[in-house]
């Protein structure tokens, strides 16, 4: 198969939409793979760990010097982009509806208190997991993260 500039273009539209498409489908990605850790242990505090643990891998080494893409692009492009915006926006609140309904899940099941609303506490896991990702493009160790992570869910829960 032959690609072009035309049939690229053709295909996409300009660079800014393919830009757009590219960025739609990294933070689709990692909503799913965020997904699936919450999903991957019943208990819904072990979850939230094991979510912060995937952070601190992601954010760690090589890949966390090489950054988050979503992270990166929300520091250079915004506010200038409503656009890019609305799908860093996207990508945080289906991100914090996941945290925030693992949450309610455990303080149903008695595993969680219930001395915060599940949506702010997901706030707050958002905003560090984020912060995670910020903090490896300078070269925090994997080590220390989970240290954060650790101390994290012992203030929370």
């Amino acid at each position: 198969m032959q690609l072009s500039k035309g049939s690229f273009y053709k295909a996409f539209g300009d660079k800014k939409s393919v830009f757009l498409r590219a960025l739609e489908f990294y933070t689709d990605d990692g909503v799913r793979n965020v997904q699936e850790v919450l999903r991957s242990d019943p208990s819904p505090k072990a979850a939230i760990r094991n979510a912060l643990v995937r952070y601190a891998d992601l954010s760690s080494g090589k890949k966390g010097v090489r950054g988050c893409f979503g992270v990166l692009t929300a520091a250079e492009m915004l506010p200038g982009d409503p656009d890019i915006a609305e799908v860093i926006k996207r990508l945080f609140s289906r991100l914090q509806a996941l945290f925030a309904a693992t949450i309610a899940k455990g303080q149903a099941a008695g595993e969680i208190a219930n001395r915060s609303d599940p949506e702010v506490i997901a706030h707050f896991i958002v905003s560090h997991a984020q912060g995670m990702r910020v903090l490896g493009k300078v070269g925090s160790r994997r080590d220390e993260m989970l240290k954060d992570a650790d101390l994290l869910m012992e203030m929370l829960f």
